[in-house]
């Protein structure tokens, strides 16, 4: 397992899909990162999601912002709570016993940064993240834990997708069926 704390994530998302593939190659010349996701999203755009130290990552996204034409938004976290890695990778435990919180954003990086959030609020772990694809461009984050810890979280990053004017919905269910766990964890 790789030890994140060294790490700062970064991502991209551009307005259109051949430059942003173009900008995301000098990117990657332009530091040391690696790329954790690349995606053709709704509706034609592109992101790209960046690792590495937080120095490489930054020089990464300053590349992009040179082409800032072409970027519809980005980010940069340092620390990035490991659950997030889990969930782009589809690892994730689940605890039919635990709430289940669920934000959606339209857009990706706010979502991203509020999945980040989440985690590190209280102890919740974020077992899903869809991004743009089969959503319209639109972003969407499950998570679970306790109640109360998984009210604490979403409160915390409801004021900030809020704060963003990017929040389109959000609920938590405090002891979901076993069989919305099957269905929606898939």
């Amino acid at each position: 397992e790789v030890v994140i704390m060294d790490y700062a994530l970064g991502m991209v998302e551009f307005k259109n899909i051949a430059m942003g593939i173009t900008v995301t190659d000098l990117m990657v010349k332009a530091a040391n990162v690696s790329i954790v996701k690349s995606l053709i999203t709704c509706p034609g755009k592109y992101m790209v999601i960046i690792r590495g130290k937080l120095s490489a990552v930054n020089a990464a996204i300053d590349k992009s912002k040179e082409y800032e034409e072409l970027v519809s938004d980005y980010f940069i976290l340092g620390n990035p709570h490991e659950s997030i890695f889990n969930a782009f990778d589809g690892k994730y435990e689940i605890n039919k016993d635990e709430a289940m919180g669920i934000i959606e954003t339209s857009n990706v990086p706010c979502l991203i940064e509020a999945a980040d959030m989440i985690a590190k609020t209280a102890r919740c772990y974020i077992l899903k993240i869809k991004m743009a694809r089969e959503l319209g461009g639109k972003a969407l984050v499950l998570f679970a834990g306790e109640v109360a810890a998984v009210e604490a979280s979403s409160k915390a990053a409801i004021r900030y997708v809020t704060e963003k004017d990017k929040l389109i919905s959000h609920s938590i269910i405090a002891n979901p069926d076993p069989m919305i766990w099957d269905a929606i964890i898939k």
